[in-house]
């Protein structure tokens, strides 16, 4: 009876939705284990479709116009507040080494539709170690009923009002529910180009276009990038069209399907900054099972070593001597922790390029939710003030700055006002 009712509760998509009354009904009927299973099985035999984000062309350009008129200085600050790295044992940590804190706002308010609105599918297939993909989970039928178990939690849209079985409400649970490839925050990527003025950037992991859609956006004219996956090679070409027309074709691209290893560096030169997020030891299979798969970095080095002295100390290198005489080297990089072994990538790469180290700068990031008993007082009791003291806590991930120049100050440029007025 229950699959019957989903049968006859298809959207022109073919999938299950439900309004408020009606999801309610259906749970109070049948109890919310029953048709989670249900609705498992049916998505399973049936392969409806994944509920993709439905993203239109004038909601992209609006959201890029509003991206492009950013105030950078009221994300930008050096701080006095306690700064949490994700280890306590760098060899050049953040309270000895740090310079400042990147603010930014989590999720779309970063803009990551204008990137992912050319890239979400593929990004959405993209497998971990261990972890499929929410696209290979849905397809496959991969215990779907565990994914879905948001839909009946509070992240459910639909508040007060009821929950509700909805496209929204499917890409949320499996977002919550199933491994995602991450994207970067465009957001960020604008504000690192215009805090160090530069024109010509660099990007030797391009992704999923978050930093090419962030160079439009930016005072940056010139991009250098590459990436070695054909798929979202042709995904770029789309990017570029479509946001060559919102800039009126004064930016210029130069773009390469390669490894960063493999680049044709004597073509690249003048950089002003040299800004990626590698791609990081055996953690996401980026195009696994695709043309030119074996190009992929997690592919071609299956150590850690490997992948330390074969792509990420040489490109690092190589991309600091493209720079010019101002240019800086950012990177944006976690240690890699793979089967529990943590690998040191951060103090490796400072260790070799330490004469041009300049500092850290944090890229800010939302405290892990703890529960009220992480804040008990001796006697086992809620302890408000240890509350108040976690957050008051900025949480980082590490961006390792590098210069020609060591003595330049890239948040002085913001202190003021933007950018443009600091320039004027």
């Amino acid at each position: 009876e229950l699959y019957e009712i989903l049968r006859n509760s298809l959207d022109d998509t073919g999938l299950p939705v439900m309004d408020r009354d009606q999801f309610k009904e259906v749970t109070d009927k049948f109890g919310k284990e029953e048709f989670r299973k249900t609705l498992a099985d049916y998505i399973t035999k049936e392969k409806p479709p994944f509920p993709l984000k439905n993203y239109s062309k004038e909601d992209i350009t609006k959201t890029f116009y509003k991206l492009q008129k950013v105030d950078i200085s009221k994300h930008t600050k050096e701080t006095d507040r306690e700064v949490m790295e994700k280890y306590d044992d760098y060899k050049y940590p953040y309270d000895i080494y740090g310079l400042g804190v990147i603010d930014t706002p989590a999720g779309v308010h970063s803009f990551i539709n204008v990137s992912n609105y050319f890239m979400q599918d593929l990004r959405l297939a993209c497998n971990s170690y261990g972890f499929k993909g929410p696209l290979q989970r849905w397809n496959d039928g991969d215990n779907l009923w565990g994914a879905f178990g948001p839909i009946w939690r509070g992240v459910n849209p639909g508040g007060k009002k009821g929950k509700l079985l909805s496209h929204e409400a499917y890409y949320v649970a499996f977002r919550l529910g199933t491994y995602n490839a991450t994207q970067f925050k465009p957001l960020v990527a604008k504000i690192i180009y215009d805090m160090t003025g530069a024109k010509t950037v660099l990007d030797t992991s391009m992704g999923w276009g978050d930093r090419l859609a962030a160079f439009y956006a930016s005072n940056a004219t010139h991009y250098i990038g590459c990436d070695p996956n054909p798929n979202t090679f042709r995904r770029y070409k789309k990017m570029i069209a479509f946001y060559d027309k919102l800039t009126h074709g004064t930016k210029t691209v130069q773009m390469y399907r390669c490894g960063a290893e493999d680049l044709p560096w004597d073509e690249i030169k003048d950089v002003d900054c040299a800004f990626t997020s590698p791609p990081y030891f055996s953690t996401e299979r980026y195009n696994e099972g695709g043309k030119f798969e074996e190009d992929q970095s997690w592919a071609k080095y299956d150590t850690y070593e490997k992948w330390r002295d074969g792509f990420l100390l040489p490109v690092s290198q190589k991309s600091f001597e493209s720079l010019s005489d101002r240019g800086v080297l950012m990177v944006n990089m976690l240690d890699p922790k793979i089967k529990n072994k943590r690998y040191h990538a951060g103090d490796d790469l400072v260790d070799s390029m330490k004469e041009h180290f300049i500092g850290q700068v944090g890229m800010r990031i939302m405290q892990r939710p703890q529960g009220r008993a992480v804040f008990s007082d001796e006697e086992g009791n809620f302890d408000h003030a240890q509350l108040e003291k976690f957050l008051k806590k900025i949480f980082i991930e590490n961006i390792w700055y590098f210069g020609k120049d060591k003595k330049q100050d890239i948040f002085g440029r913001t202190k003021g006002g933007t950018l443009e007025n600091f320039m004027s």
